[in-house]
């Protein structure tokens, strides 16, 4: 069995957001709601620059 090299870089380990004042990366909201069957609210705070700001993420809906 032999192993070949990659060329592939991962970018990142984990997902995160990036601070919507200062860009600094972001790894977990400060809390998250639950809105319905297709969004959920996020609230993000930054430790570098403070900046509060909040996501909602939107899923689409799956046809039964």
């Amino acid at each position: 069995m032999s192993f070949r090299a990659s060329n592939r870089t991962k970018s990142t380990t984990r997902p995160h957001m990036p601070c919507a004042q200062c860009g600094e990366n972001l790894f977990m909201p400060e809390w998250s709601e639950h809105v319905d069957e297709r969004r959920v609210r996020h609230l993000w705070q930054c430790d570098a620059c403070d900046y509060t700001f909040e996501a909602v993420v939107c899923y689409e809906t799956v046809a039964a």
